[in-house]
């Protein structure tokens, strides 16, 4: 029976965000081999499907990538997805998305934060054989999707088959078919800054209403809105991308992380480009006033046809 794409792909990827999620960032040793990073990962499923029989309406999902340097310990007979690379530094003035370290990247979804801790717990223990956790961010639900900036996030997300359209890699003569590609960043909020803006600048800064989540009209909106420089156009045809982005964080510091997938990491890339690099104008993205991105790396979500040989 052949496959669809969406059921080739990790569940965690075309869902919509949970209430609660877990972002698990993991580095591997120097001098390992890869049948040792195989026994590591080939636990995750069970913890997985562990942590899940305690609540199955908890929905919990574990999905997981991984970035060009360790694709040839995880993969050691594949080569690895032709799109895959290093998350590039970008830098203008002041303004910088750094390129951060990172080899596994976890994302663990539920609507249960004690399972999400607990699954994140044993899957450190797993791994501690073979890499180092260098970065464990919980990521929750607030009001009605919003950020802590206090504006609704992701309502242009594509849903049903523009979404796997746009997500899952389509080509079926590659090691990259049913899979995805991610860029992770972590931004913190500026919010000292931001709150002395009126809320008429921070809905040109966002291009969107702050109340009821309207979009502002072309007569209305910056060039320098969020929305609008944040948007890919190719071959006057809107790219979407799916940004599963979740708050974190407490009121002393907080932010956003940054979970976005694609059929090709080139979309992404080329919306960040947009953002941080003025125009010949001067115009960058204005929101970058106020948060600052602290992480940045790219990683490959491999389809479950490649998961499956690490499971039990």
């Amino acid at each position: 029976m052949t496959l669809s794409l969406s059921e080739l792909s990790q569940v965690g990827v075309l869902t919509d965000p949970a209430t609660f999620a877990e972002y698990l960032t993991f580095t591997l040793h120097q001098d390992i081999s890869d049948d040792a990073v195989f026994d590591a990962l080939s636990q995750l499923d069970a913890i997985e499907n562990s942590i899940l029989q305690k609540d199955l309406t908890s929905k919990l999902s574990l999905s997981w990538g991984v970035s060009e340097s360790a694709w040839p310990l995880v993969f050691p007979q594949l080569e690895k997805p032709e799109l895959l690379k290093k998350f590039p530094e970008m830098k203008d003035g002041e303004r910088c998305f750094p390129s951060t370290d990172g080899d596994i990247f976890i994302i663990l979804k539920s609507e249960r934060m004690d399972l999400n801790y607990q699954a994140a717990k044993y899957i450190a223990n797993a791994l501690a054989p073979v890499a180092n956790l260098i970065e464990d961010i919980q990521g929750f639900k607030y009001l009605d999707n919003r950020d802590l900036i206090d504006f609704v996030d992701g309502t242009e997300n594509p849903k049903n088959e523009a979404r796997i359209e746009s997500v899952v890699v389509d080509k079926e003569d590659s090691v990259a078919f049913g899979g995805s590609y991610l860029t992770v960043q972590r931004y913190v909020d500026r919010q000292s800054i931001w709150d002395k803006q009126s809320t008429s600048y921070q809905e040109q800064v966002i291009g969107r209403t702050k109340m009821d989540n309207i979009e502002l009209s072309d007569d209305a909106k910056p060039v320098w809105a969020h929305n609008a420089k944040s948007k890919v156009i190719i071959n006057d045809t809107e790219v979407k991308m799916l940004r599963q982005n979740r708050p974190y964080g407490n009121a002393m510091s907080h932010g956003t992380m940054f979970i976005g997938f694609a059929k090709s990491p080139e979309v992404i890339e080329i919306s960040l480009k947009q953002m941080i690099f003025a125009d010949d104008a001067g115009h960058y993205d204005r929101l970058l006033d106020f948060v600052v991105a602290e992480t940045g790396a790219n990683y490959f979500m491999p389809s479950k046809a490649l998961l499956a040989r690490f499971a039990d």
